[in-house]
Formats: structure tokens, C-alpha cells, sequence
């Protein structure tokens, strides 16, 4: 493998410098409000297309919904009674069939893979009592570096200017969103075309397609952690704040709460952990963590659903002891990709286990044990 520098990324496309598309792209002043409600996975990819709308767009805003200790992507905007949701919906409008007095001022689009837009949409309980409307496109989508499901499917960028050229046909300035959507494109495949095949990543190891058998094991436990930055100090080291155990077997727990050595989160980080600061200050010490945990623990292997958690609970695991990662075996057995442990749980029509642990730790787990219980009865199909 060469040797060669990663290239530098231009941070507002998320592009390479060499391929940064910055200069191509206009300001298109729209009357119409555009909401762009991004499922998480779509934030920092490179070729997404809300992105684009956002940098050219100065009425369009981007709300992408973080998960919390619940997994849910809810996220309520702020928009006026007449906003109409841009979704093919079996009840939704033809857009270009609604007489103009009832053209919608704002409208809602909803940016993702067309699984992820529908659980979007599916925990977004607020748009469903509002108007929705839809399209028929008039040409196939010109999104040839990402595939979409059906030849009607097109991208969010796409979607708004058909949805624009129908309420605002006065504006002329419209399909300069399409030009840079193209330049994108095109500028994508010709790259593709004469680049050397260079990888930056790391080299991996693969797993084996096989089920880990330390899945059969009867003392299995799965773990799962929540880490923090002392202070919310993005230069300081993350240290464990909350660590949660359980038997796969008999759904025995292990709580720990540890108290901060460095100083509290800030109160978002806290939202997000779904612990109150009283806790977090009445925590144990690490070292009685470990202790106590090595107790409940003993030779039994320990299961995760990502290396993070193992990461991230270095202080307080055994050395040594066996590892199995619940992600790397449900994706060896469905041969996909899994996306969020919460998209496997949904996907699977797995119910989490009831289990005391708080916050959104105790909410991983109760999923992570659903998927590790799933798979010691999943056989490859």
C-alpha cells in the first residue's frame, strides 16, 4: 500500500480540498421556507444533498434529531399551520394538482436512505396530522453516485426543485440548485474515473462469517457504557460515568454510577446520558466499580454491541477476558450492514428486555440483550 497524506477536507462540503465544490455553488433566495428534518447517518456524508440545499439556499434550515438514552429520533421544528410535508404519503396531494391559493409556505422535507426517512417520519408524530403533498417527477433521478430504490425515487436536492418550479415558477434562479447538484455529480464519477486506488483506512482484519460461540456460553454478560469529558472539555480524555451489566441467561443486573474526577458534563452531555447530576455527584470510585463489578463479572465472557463500550470501560473491565461484539455477529449473519443497534431491535421486531438500569445506558442495554438473546436462535438464511 502507498504511502500517502490523507487529503485535507473542506469542512463546509465535506468534500477534499482538491475536489471542493464551494465555488460552484449560487444563493438562491426562495419565498418558500425550507425544512430539512436529516436522519443522522446523512450529517456528515458526502454526497448528501441537504447539505448542498443548505449552503445554497439562505431560506433552508437542517435539523438532524441526536438520540438520546432513548434512541428516539423525534425532533419537533417549529413551522407555521400551512407547512406541508414533502412525503409519499397514500393521502398526500399532487403538488402541482393544489390550486395556488393553497400552495404551502413552508415546506417539510425529510432527508435519508428511504429506510431511515421512513422511521424518520414513523417517530416524527408531529408531522403526521399536517397536509402532506407529493410529486411526480418528471425525469429519472440524475443521482448516479448514490442508487435509489425505484426509478421514481429521487434525491431531497432533486425533490425541492420540482417541488419549487410548481409553487414559485417565477423564479428563474431555481435550477442553479440543480447545476451544482450536477457539477457535484459529475465532478464525483470523472474523479472516480482517473484516481489511484489509495486507501486511507487502516487495514481490518475480517470476522469470520460464524456466529462467535462464546454467544453459547451461559455466563454470557453484555455491557454497555456511557463516558463523558471532564468539565464538556474537548481536549480532556473521556472517563466512564455509568456502567451497566446483564446476564443473558437470567437477566441479572450490575449498575455502577461513577462520580467524576475531573468535574460534572454540562448539563446537554447529562440530558443525553438521562442521569441527574445528584447521582452522578452521590457516584462510587472506579476502583469500587471494579471491584464490585469483578465480582458479578468472574470468568463469564463479555459481550458489547460496539468496541466502543469496551473502550470506553477499559478501567473497569478484567484483563483478560473474552470478547464477542454483538454488531460484528448480526452483521455476519444478515450479511448487511446493521445500522443503529435501535434500527436492529426495530428491524427485527425485537422487544427490549425489561431491566432496572437508568438513563439511556440502561436503554442500550435492555436493546443490546434483546439482539444478543436474538442472535443464539438466528441461523444464516
Amino acid at each position: 500500500m502507498s504511502e500517502q497524506t490523507p487529503p485535507t477536507r473542506c469542512y463546509r462540503c465535506l468534500r477534499p480540498q482538491d475536489l471542493c465544490y464551494c465555488h460552484k455553488l449560487p444563493s438562491v433566495p426562495t419565498a418558500t421556507r425550507v425544512v430539512i428534518l436529516q436522519h443522522p447517518h446523512e450529517r456528515t456524508h458526502p454526497f448528501g444533498t441537504a447539505r448542498l440545499a443548505k449552503l445554497c439556499m439562505p431560506n433552508a434550515s437542517v435539523h438532524v434529531p441526536v438520540p438520546g438514552y432513548t434512541g428516539s429520533l423525534a425532533k419537533e421544528v417549529d413551522v407555521p399551520d400551512d407547512a406541508a410535508v414533502l412525503f409519499p404519503h397514500a393521502h398526500a396531494d399532487d403538488l402541482a394538482e393544489i390550486p395556488e391559493t393553497d400552495w404551502p409556505s413552508t415546506l417539510i422535507a425529510i432527508d435519508g436512505t428511504w429506510s431511515h426517512a421512513k422511521r424518520l417520519y414513523r417517530e416524527n408524530t408531529w408531522l403526521h396530522n399536517r397536509r402532506h403533498v407529493r410529486l411526480t417527477p418528471a425525469a429519472p433521478s440524475n443521482y448516479r453516485i448514490r442508487k435509489e430504490p425505484k426509478p421514481e425515487y429521487i434525491s431531497t436536492i432533486e425533490a425541492i426543485v420540482e417541488s419549487l418550479r410548481i409553487i414559485e415558477p417565477e423564479n428563474s434562479r431555481i435550477d442553479e440548485l440543480l447545476r451544482a447538484f450536477d457539477f457535484m455529480i459529475d465532478q464525483q464519477i470523472a474523479h472516480r474515473s482517473t484516481r489511484v486506488s489509495v486507501r486511507f483506512k487502516h487495514q481490518r482484519n475480517r470476522e469470520s462469517r460464524a456466529l462467535s460461540s462464546e454467544l453459547e456460553d451461559p455466563r454470557l454478560i453484555v455491557v454497555f457504557a456511557e463516558s463523558g469529558r471532564p468539565g464538556g472539555h474537548a481536549d480532556r480524555e473521556r472517563e466512564l460515568l455509568h456502567w451497566v451489566a446483564a446476564r443473558v441467561d437470567s437477566g441479572e443486573t450490575f449498575e455502577a454510577i461513577i462520580k467524576p474526577r475531573g468535574g460534572p458534563p454540562t448539563d446537554e452531555h447529562l440530558l443525553h446520558l438521562g442521569i441527574p447530576l445528584a447521582d452522578l455527584d452521590a457516584g462510587v470510585d472506579i476502583l469500587a466499580a471494579k471491584e464490585r463489578f469483578a465480582e458479578f463479572c468472574g470468568p463469564a465472557p463479555i459481550a458489547a454491541w460496539t468496541e466502543t463500550t469496551l473502550t470506553w470501560g477499559a478501567t473497569i473491565l478484567p484483563r483478560p477476558f473474552q470478547k464477542v461484539l454483538l454488531k460484528h455477529n448480526y452483521c455476519n449473519i444478515r450479511q448487511r450492514s446493521s445500522g443503529y443497534l435501535e434500527d436492529v431491535v426495530s428491524r427485527e421486531g425485537l422487544t427490549p428486555v425489561s431491566i432496572p438500569c437508568r438513563g439511556r445506558a440502561g436503554s442500550r442495554l435492555a436493546n443490546a440483550l434483546a439482539v444478543a438473546r436474538w442472535l443464539r436462535q438466528a441461523r444464516p438464511s
